[in-house]
């Protein structure tokens, strides 16, 4: 038998499964170009912090300033926050801003609220206790800023648009609709109202659909939102597949991510791997969304007949989504809901490999049970449904939600 620890339990803990194989599986693992990219140090992501680009730094840009929001992303979301609130409110003391009237709040987009437990995950014991930390409500009190070029309505939370200084805190990495994570998505969808995400996300369309391309009309909408509400400084991180920060870009937001997106571009390209008999994505930064892991280009990576296998491991279960969620039996659900993902015609097995699912809610971020999707707690159950003792050439994407596949013969040099 061969072995892998497969990543996962990201903010829960971090804690790898072991995998083993048959020894007649010729097993492939496409990790991320920056998979080992070193971690940066707590003084690397201040400095970085402060280098700001293409705007002053929040110790200039913030004085005169009476207040100031730090909006970061969910529970949903893996970036370690707390390192990066802590120079953002190192800069902004410098800058003057006074303490008490620094707070945070979380751009859950149209996301279930978090808890102490997650404000914690996410920002520390220390800040929560010293810093008033408040969930944005998508369905009440915003201000409403006019209009985008694609006549989307800009309407954003009011606590965030009383703040005289808006900072925000993310990760960038490829994603299915935005192109990149990162940049002004904090705010459109992040702190947008449920009108104003609801008619940005009428693009999620299958021509939309483009992993780390950066031109969409989603992000042009989030672009337009960002500068309409003011927001003067962001910082992207850059993950190695170790969810540790390994390059930080922050200051003004089409201005950082810029950098940001070019430098992912080539940190999260993974080679592809064609012909296999089993494929296994797995989701580790995003396993509340698992079917972000269940992209077409992941799935062209098996053959017809082969076994694809979708995981995400974390206790955080399936992620509760007011616009695309199942929300029970009747119809539609959620603003957007339309359908399950379903096991396609060219799986044998389509097997979801997730030790905390919830019956009920699983089908909308996995795979559908009732299109033949099989359910399995643990990797024996999972071999169990697709080794039947054949050689198999395998391939595993610890980051299939994050990654840009790449089928060149120049992609490792």
């Amino acid at each position: 038998m061969s072995n892998y620890n497969l990543p996962a339990n990201s903010l829960y803990g971090d804690q790898p499964i072991p995998l083993s194989f048959p020894e007649n599986w010729d097993v492939h693992i496409s990790k991320i170009a920056g998979y080992d990219t070193p971690a940066l140090s707590t003084e690397q992501i201040a400095g970085r912090v402060h280098a700001a680009i293409g705007t002053a730094p929040i110790s200039e840009g913030a004085r005169g300033c009476k207040s100031a929001v730090i909006i970061i992303d969910d529970i949903t979301r893996p970036t370690p926050c707390e390192p990066i609130a802590r120079a953002v409110i190192a800069e902004l003391l410098e800058a003057g801003v006074p303490k008490e009237n620094i707070w945070f709040t979380i751009a859950l987009g149209t996301h279930g609220v978090m808890y102490r437990e997650q404000f914690v995950k996410k920002l520390g014991e220390e800040l929560v206790e010293e810093f008033e930390v408040h969930n944005h409500n998508l369905f009440f009190n915003h201000v409403f800023l006019g209009n985008t070029t694609n006549n989307v309505p800009v309407e954003i939370n009011a606590d965030v648009m009383s703040a005289d200084y808006k900072i925000a805190i993310g990760t960038t990495m490829a994603h299915s609709y935005y192109g990149f994570s990162g940049g002004a998505k904090c705010i459109l969808p992040g702190v947008a109202s449920m009108r104003t995400i609801t008619r940005n996300h009428s693009f999620t369309t299958t021509t939309e659909f483009n992993m780390g391309n950066p031109h969409t009309r989603m992000r042009s909408d989030a672009e337009q939102a960002a500068r309409m509400m003011g927001l003067d400084f962001k910082v992207d991180v850059i993950l190695n597949g170790h969810a540790q920060i390994c390059q930080l870009f922050a200051g003004d937001f089409e201005a950082e991510i810029q950098q940001a997106a070019a430098y992912a571009a080539g940190h999260y390209a993974a080679k592809f791997v064609p012909d296999c008999d089993i494929v296994l994505a797995n989701n580790y930064f995003k396993p509340a969304e698992a079917s972000c892991a269940f992209t077409p280009e992941v799935i062209a990576s098996l053959k017809d007949g082969g076994s694809f296998i979708l995981a995400a491991n974390s206790p955080f279960g399936p992620c509760v989504h007011y616009l695309y969620d199942k929300w029970g039996h009747s119809s539609p659900g959620g603003m957007m809901w339309s359908g399950c993902y379903t096991k396609s015609a060219k799986m044998k097995h389509a097997v979801v490999f997730a030790e905390h699912t919830v019956k009920g809610m699983r089908d909308a971020w996995y795979i559908d049970e009732r299109s033949g999707a099989v359910y399995a707690k643990t990797w024996d159950e999972v071999l169990r449904v697709v080794d039947d003792g054949a050689p198999k050439k395998v391939v595993i994407y610890p980051n299939a939600e994050c990654q840009v596949l790449d089928n060149s013969k120049e992609f490792y040099h």
